[in-house]
């Protein structure tokens, strides 16, 4: 009962809030997105009935078409689209249609609201802001399971799932995604309480991600941990954080969770079944790839096309999934979808790049070039992860697609390098904005 009272406080206070604009719709459809009330509260039928995700995703759009909101299209969220266009045109060409029609709608949603991102999110406090809502709606509950799991069963399995982010392998990801944000929240606070609450609530996502015994999660673990030291300039106090993280987080793990990280590399020593295995749904990938270059075997219809063009006859079942971003992507939407997948992952890690650059020159916007980093580093869990996981069309990857738009504009803004880029509203360290109260696209 409690759970629902809390549910329904945030959607009334929420609600409230979007009267003032498109913004906070936007922080409001981003808590349902990462939080999912639904499958929290006790009685959920009450919030399916409410559709508040379809209401909220008509509410954004409308309220945004009606506000004075000036923007125009980047090159990349011109290149979004095109994903978006050539997903279509796979949905139409595909043979198991109506699964693959309402999976690109999802899909829609996803590409739509990281368009919207950079628009709304247009000033240093809402992009900050926007950052805490995912951080919180999505890591306050796997925080509180990853210290539950801690210090009542240490080094035990956590295999439950997150609806936001899928099962094991995805909720690892999607928990390390997200560390690098909590870092850069807890580096640009001012208050103390602030910055211990969100490193406790950071350790916690951490150990979070660690508990599933994902393969992949470790391997992404090691990659953001990598990212974030060469960004980082305090080396020597990353080295402290990642070493008091270490010591609270790594003594816990079984002998259990080692073995099973030492099948990384030893998978056909030990004959794992599952490391095995998706080599070969790759090998089925490119071969749907390869009967269907232009747009693939249909958006998401990976798995109920695999039974066709399974060489093994059903060796390691029917109807798998491949396992992988980049071989699902050819796979779905051919070698041009995997195209613009890839040079658009590109584009956001050039956006990073070109923010913390600017940053660096300017040290009053310290916070960019941090969140510049976090985004980055996210963006280089979702690299190595997404490789060994079907996350391909998941909402985050694209919301971070969104983030790193909007700061390449910040950028952009302060730099004064760019002469087709209107003045936006990036503020100064005295709080005055630059030009006008919002600021339009540049491009990419």
């Amino acid at each position: 009962m409690l759970r629902d009272v809390f549910v329904l406080l945030i959607l009334v206070v929420g609600g409230y809030f979007c009267f003032q604009g498109p913004y906070y719709v936007l922080l409001l459809y981003i808590w349902n997105a990462y939080f999912r009330p639904e499958h929290w509260v006790w009685s959920a039928q009450w919030l399916l009935t409410l559709k508040v995700s379809y209401v909220l995703g008509v509410a954004i759009v409308v309220s945004t078409i009606f506000s004075k909101q000036r923007f125009r299209f980047t090159f990349h969220s011109f290149l979004l689209f095109l994903i978006l266009a050539q997903a279509l045109v796979s949905v139409l060409l595909c043979e198991h249609f109506d699964y693959a029609w309402s999976s690109w709608v999802d899909f829609l949603k996803a590409t739509l609201i990281a368009f919207l991102i950079p628009a709304l999110a247009n000033d240093r406090k809402k992009l900050r802001l926007l950052i805490l809502v995912m951080c919180l709606s999505l890591g306050f509950e796997g925080s509180k399971q990853g210290w539950v799991g801690m210090l009542s069963y240490p080094g035990a399995l956590n295999s439950n799932d997150i609806p936001f982010l899928g099962d094991n392998n995805g909720v690892a990801v999607g928990m390390l995604m997200l560390t690098p944000l909590f870092g850069a929240l807890v580096a640009t606070t001012s208050s103390k309480w602030a910055k211990r609450f969100l490193g406790f609530l950071m350790i916690g996502v951490v150990y979070r991600a660690l508990s599933t015994y994902s393969r992949g999660g470790f391997l992404s673990c090691a990659a953001l941990a990598v990212i974030y030291w060469i960004r980082s300039r305090g080396k020597l106090r990353l080295l402290l954080a990642f070493s008091l993280t270490a010591a609270i987080v790594l003594p816990v793990l079984p002998d259990e969770f080692w073995g099973r990280m030492q099948t990384i590399k030893t998978y056909e020593e030990v004959e794992d079944d599952s490391a095995l295995s998706r080599l070969h749904f790759w090998q089925v990938a490119l071969k749907m790839a390869d009967a269907n270059p232009f747009f693939g075997v249909g958006f998401n219809a990976y798995n109920l096309s695999f039974d066709k063009y399974d060489f093994f006859y059903g060796r390691y079942g029917e109807g798998r999934s491949v396992h992988s971003v980049w071989f699902g992507v050819v796979a779905e939407l051919g070698y041009g979808g995997l195209f613009l997948y890839v040079f658009s992952v590109i584009l956001a890690l050039r956006n990073c790049a070109f923010t913390r650059k600017v940053a660096r020159r300017n040290p009053q916007y310290s916070d960019l070039e941090r969140f510049a980093t976090s985004v980055e580093s996210g963006l280089w869990v979702f690299l190595v992860g997404g490789t060994f996981l079907s996350f391909q069309y998941n909402e985050m990857f694209f919301h971070f697609i969104g983030l790193s738009i909007a700061l390449r504009i910040a950028a952009r803004s302060i730099d004064g390098t760019a002469g087709d880029t209107p003045q936006s509203t990036f503020e100064n360290e005295a709080g005055a904005s630059k030009s006008r109260p919002e600021f339009e696209g540049a491009r990419t």
